[in-house]
C-alpha cells in the first residue's frame, strides 16, 4: 500500500510538472523580458484616444531603472530615441518571424548606448531612428539590454512591451503571442449599457439616447423598434488594480448574435477608425469609451466585426425580447448581463422628412468629398473623413474680440483630417507670419493647431470639429536654467534647463558649450532639457559658455547665453 501511495504521489508530480511546463511555454514560450513579478497596469487592444494599445505596460515598481532582457534571441533591427511616443525604444528581430518592442526605456545596454551616442553627434540631433544591420547587435535570449524608464509619452516608469508580426508590423497580443503566464481568474466588469434609437441609419442617422444603466435591471425597456446599444466594459487581473481591455465583445437579441468585436491584430494605419466603433458622443463629453453596435457605413475595422444588419436591433412585434451582453477577457473569463426590452418607445425624428431641420444644415454624404465655403471661412473634408452622412452646420463667432467660427460639433469624429482656412484681413501685414489658427472652448482657454498665410488666408489641418479662431503668436520661448552664471557644477553630470512657450509650441532646440554642439535630451511633458557634460567633449576644470537657443512653431527665438565651471 505505502509503495501504491508513493507511486501515484510520483505521477501527480510528474503530471504537475508536465501541466507547469505547459503553461510556462504556451504561445512562443518567450522569456518574460523582466525579473520582476508580472504585473499589468496596460494590456493589449485598450481604448486609447486614437488608437488601440498595441502591447501590454509591465509594472517596475513605480521607478526607473528596473533591467530589462531580450524576451529571445535575434538582433537588434531598430533603435528609436524620441522625446514623444515610445522615447528610447529597442526593436528585436526574431528568427521565428516576430519583433518584439521595449519601449519608455531609461537607457540602452553600454555597448548601444556608445553608438547611438556616436550617432547623435554625427547628426547634431538627439531624436533618432536608426536602423543597425543585423550584425551589430545580435542578442541572446535572456540577455541585458537596458533599463526600463519614463521617456517618451510614458504617464509614469513602466516597460511596454509589444510582440509584432516582422513582416506586417501588425501588433499581436504579447500574452497569448509570447506565451506570458499572466494569472487571471478575474471576470470583466460590465460598467455601463446604453440603449440608442436610430433613425434613417444610412442615409442620414438621427439617434437618441433611451436608457442607460450602470447596475442590473429587472424591468422592461421601452425601445424604438430599431435600436443599437453601447457597452463601456473593463477587464480585472490577479495582482493589478488597473482596469485593463476587454478581448471580445457580443451583444445577443434572443440568443441571436447581432454584433461582436475583438480589438485584435489591428494595423498602426487603422488604429484611428476606434471612434468609428465607440459611441463618439460619450467619449467626447464624458471621457467613456463605450463600444456600440451600430456598424457606420464609412467605419473601419470591418475585418474585426461580426454582425446582422449592420448591429442594429430590429424588433418585429411588441413582445419582450431579451438582449444579453456578454464580454470575455483573453483567459476567457466572462461577464454577462440581459435586459428585457419591448418595442415602444418612438423612433427618432427622421431627418430627412424634417425641413425645419434641413434649412439649418447642408448634407455632407459619407461616401463624397465634401466642401462648406462662406465668407471668412472654407472648410475641405477628404472621402473617408466621416463615418456616416451629416447635416452639417457653422456659424460665425467672436473669440478675444476677433472673428471665429464654430464648426459643426467636437462630438462627431473625423478621420481623414480636413483642411481649415480662415480670412485673415484684420492681420497686419508685418504679422501674418505669427498667425495660427486656435481651437477653443467656453473657459477661453485655446490651443494652436498651426497654419499657413497664402493670400489673405490662414490654412491648416484639423482632425476634429469644433470652434476655430486666428490668435498672433508674437512671444518668444522662455528658458530658465536650473543653475546660475558662473556656477561650479564640476560634480554634475548633466545641465537642466526648464523650456516652455505660450502657444505655438517649441518647435527646435539647440544647446552649445564653447560653441560645440552638444547632445541635449528634450522631455515635453516636464518642459525639461538635460543637457549631459561629458569629459570627452567638454574639457575638466575649466570655465566654459553655454548658448541654449529656443524656436517655437511661429519662428520666435529665444537666446540664453550663459557660463559655469566645470
Amino acid at each position: 500500500m505505502r509503495r501504491r501511495r508513493i507511486g501515484i504521489l510520483v505521477l501527480l508530480l510528474l503530471i504537475s510538472g508536465a501541466i507547469c511546463s505547459q503553461t510556462n511555454t504556451a504561445g512562443r514560450g518567450y522569456r518574460i523580458p523582466l525579473d520582476l513579478p508580472v504585473s499589468l497596469s496596460g494590456s493589449y487592444g485598450e481604448l486609447r484616444a486614437t488608437h488601440f494599445h498595441a502591447g501590454i505596460d509591465l509594472r517596475v515598481g513605480g521607478v526607473v531603472g528596473a533591467s530589462l532582457f531580450a524576451a529571445e534571441s535575434g538582433f537588434i533591427s531598430r533603435i528609436s530615441v524620441s522625446p514623444t511616443g515610445y522615447g528610447l525604444a529597442l526593436y528585436i528581430q526574431h528568427p521565428d518571424g516576430m519583433t518584439t518592442l521595449y519601449g519608455h526605456m531609461h537607457d540602452f545596454a553600454p555597448k548601444i548606448t556608445r553608438w547611438v551616442r556616436e550617432q547623435q553627434y554625427e547628426k547634431e540631433k538627439f531624436a533618432v531612428n536608426l536602423y543597425p544591420d543585423s550584425t551589430m547587435f545580435p542578442v541572446k535570449r535572456g540577455e541585458f539590454i537596458g533599463r526600463a524608464g519614463n521617456s517618451g509619452s510614458s504617464g509614469g516608469p513602466h516597460l511596454h512591451f509589444e510582440v509584432r508580426d516582422t513582416e506586417t508590423q501588425i501588433p499581436l497580443n504579447p500574452i497569448t503571442e509570447a506565451g506570458i503566464n499572466v494569472p487571471d481568474n478575474i471576470p470583466p466588469v460590465i460598467s455601463r449599457v446604453s440603449f440608442y434609437s436610430v433613425s434613417d441609419p444610412f442615409t442620414l442617422p438621427h439617434t437618441k439616447l433611451l436608457a442607460s444603466y450602470t447596475e442590473p435591471f429587472q424591468g422592461v425597456i421601452s425601445v424604438s423598434d430599431t435600436f443599437y446599444v453601447a457597452v463601456a466594459a473593463t477587464d480585472r487581473q490577479n495582482n493589478t488594480s488597473a482596469k485593463l481591455a476587454v478581448s471580445h465583445y457580443n451583444y445577443y437579441l434572443n440568443d441571436k448574435l447581432i454584433f461582436s468585436f475583438a480589438p485584435d491584430k489591428i494595423p498602426f494605419d487603422q488604429g484611428r477608425y476606434i471612434n468609428s466603433i465607440v459611441e463618439f458622443s460619450e467619449k467626447q463629453l464624458k471621457g467613456v469609451s463605450m463600444i456600440k453596435s451600430f456598424v457606420e457605413p464609412g467605419g473601419g475595422l470591418k475585418q474585426n466585426i461580426q454582425a446582422i444588419d449592420e448591429g442594429l436591433f430590429v424588433l418585429p412585434d411588441e413582445e419582450v425580447h431579451i438582449v444579453k451582453i456578454e464580454v470575455l477577457d483573453e483567459h476567457n473569463n466572462k461577464s454577462v448581463r440581459s435586459f428585457k426590452v419591448r418595442k415602444g418607445e418612438a423612433s427618432a425624428p427622421g431627418i430627412l422628412s424634417d425641413s425645419t431641420l434641413m434649412k439649418k444644415g447642408i448634407i455632407m454624404p459619407w461616401f463624397l468629398p465634401n466642401r462648406f465655403e462662406a465668407e471668412g471661412i472654407r472648410l475641405t473634408l477628404p472621402p473617408g473623413a466621416l463615418y456616416s452622412s451629416i447635416l452639417f452646420e457653422a456659424e460665425p463667432a467672436t473669440f478675444n474680440g476677433n472673428p471665429a467660427w464654430r464648426v459643426h460639433r467636437n462630438t462627431t469624429p473625423i478621420h481623414n483630417p480636413a483642411r481649415i482656412a480662415l480670412r485673415a484681413d484684420h492681420i497686419p501685414p508685418h504679422l501674418t507670419d505669427k498667425a495660427v489658427i486656435v481651437t477653443y472652448n467656453g473657459n477661453g482657454s485655446q490651443s494652436s493647431i498651426g497654419g499657413s498665410y497664402k493670400n489673405g488666408w490662414i490654412e491648416t489641418s484639423t482632425g476634429s470639429f469644433g470652434n476655430f479662431a486666428i490668435a498672433l503668436d508674437t512671444v518668444p520661448p522662455r528658458i530658465v536654467p536650473a543653475f546660475r552664471d558662473g556656477d561650479n557644477l564640476s560634480g554634475r553630470a548633466y545641465l537642466r534647463i526648464t523650456i516652455s512657450d505660450n502657444l505655438s509650441g517649441v518647435a527646435d532646440y539647440s544647446v552649445k558649450i564653447d560653441d560645440k554642439w552638444i547632445l541635449t535630451a528634450y522631455d515635453p511633458k516636464n518642459r525639461r532639457l538635460e543637457t549631459e557634460l561629458k569629459a570627452d567633449k567638454i574639457s575638466k576644470g575649466k570655465r566654459h559658455t553655454i548658448v541654449i537657443t529656443v524656436t517655437d512653431g511661429r519662428g520666435n527665438i529665444n537666446t540664453l547665453k550663459s557660463s559655469f565651471i566645470w
